[in-house]
């Protein structure tokens, strides 16, 4: 995982935008090709995560190189590793991470909050819900640690969880013996012990000392190919010691390798689980917002010009959206708004000539109505307005 901007994002908006429809901005939506012009395409993070099976009412399969799943507008997703449910009943979108997942924390998204200029926003929801929202950041953490890659916190890659990975994964949740993997819990609970060291190991079988659910499962898994060495049951202390000559340091090197090719959420801190889940929300938003501009980009008038002016909003490519917010506020000594109307995507402005000649920033905040779900994202463009 990466906190640069994704490359996928970017792939994601520009198809989007090379077709005519962002998110099926005025009612235009993807197609799979047979007819069913209604049929949308998402992902699961920006950059992807491979092999999670996904259903809805109509749509069913497993993610693919980017992460996509299919749905229709107004359905609703549950995500499963193997037989390890991931969520249930979250709203279709074009982008889900696991901040989207719960009921509770979708609540706080739409409802957003207020920013240092007075205007709404979501972003500080988005940014508290990356770091204190224990489900989320769990079933991150565990997925990042599941993955293919030697460096899931830093890899700019899909992850990609593998079929072997999952069948481990599927005969551990099949033993009743093994303790249910329960996200809800803690993030300290869901990675105890938070650093595992050859002291949080049994000393003669090599098994973790009470460890987490979720560690016991990834300590269970071998990622090494079937059938390699270090698949198999490391040498015990007992074994060691009763071993001669050559053969200790053999038993030594052997015990020290397998035991070093298990993994634990160690391999997924929380910290970068913060970073990255705070970050892929960031960028998808940043990346929508390209589609959007203000006409005029900039703008110069005299130091008597008190008249009314309009910025509006337009759209790469086309005119053809609609507007589900729109506020505005003026900076600068002697600037105001003299209104603003949704329908028109248009705010109207102007410079009280009494006050000193200041040039002047003419904020502009809108959410773009994106028809099939429910949508909280705030877009803020800027217009710089000089007096010369």
């Amino acid at each position: 995982m990466t906190t640069q901007t994704p490359r996928n994002a970017v792939r994601m908006v520009t198809a989007f935008l090379t077709t005519g429809c962002l998110l099926a901005l005025a009612g235009c939506g993807g197609s799979d090709g047979d007819g069913d012009g209604d049929l949308r395409t998402g992902t699961l993070f920006t950059e992807g995560v491979e092999n999670i099976h996904y259903e809805t009412r109509s749509q069913s399969g497993t993610t693919g190189e980017n992460g996509e799943f299919r749905y229709h507008p107004g359905e609703t997703l549950t995500f499963r590793l193997g037989n390890l449910v991931l969520a249930e009943n979250v709203p279709a979108a074009p982008f889900l991470t696991p901040i989207d997942f719960t009921a509770e924390a979708r609540k706080q998204l739409h409802s957003g909050g207020t920013d240092g200029e007075g205007l709404e926003t979501h972003r500080g929801i988005e940014e508290d819900l990356a770091e204190n929202n224990a489900i989320a950041i769990n079933i991150t953490r565990l997925l990042s640690a599941l993955a293919e890659q030697d460096s899931p916190a830093s890899s700019e890659e899909t992850l990609e969880i593998t079929q072997r990975t999952i069948d481990q994964l599927n005969s551990y949740l099949a033993d009743d013996r093994n303790p249910r993997i329960d996200f809800s819990v803690s993030t300290e609970s869901f990675s105890r012990p938070d650093n595992i060291s050859e002291d949080s190991r049994e000393d003669d079988t090599g098994d973790l000392i009470d460890p987490s659910p979720a560690n016991r499962l990834l300590d269970s898994i071998c990622f090494a190919p079937e059938g390699d060495e270090l698949c198999e049951a490391p040498p015990t202390e007992s074994e060691i010691e009763n071993a001669t000559g050559d053969r200790v340091e053999e038993l030594e090197d052997e015990r020290r390798n397998i035991l070093n090719a298990r993994r634990t959420l160690d391999r997924a801190p929380t910290g970068n689980t913060i970073e990255f889940l705070s970050q892929e929300t960031l960028d998808f938003r940043n990346d929508l917002a390209t589609a959007f501009y203000l006409e005029p980009g900039t703008l110069t008038i005299g130091p008597s010009d008190g008249s009314i002016r309009t910025v509006a909003i337009k759209r790469t490519g086309s005119s053809g959206f609609s507007l589900k917010r729109l506020e505005a506020e003026a900076k600068g000594s002697g600037w105001g708004i003299h209104s603003v109307d949704r329908q028109e995507g248009t705010v109207e402005f102007y410079r009280n000539t009494s006050r000193p000649a200041e040039s002047g920033t003419i904020l502009v905040n809108f959410k773009v109505d994106y028809p099939g779900f429910d949508n909280y994202r705030w877009v803020r463009k800027n217009l710089l307005v000089e007096v010369n």
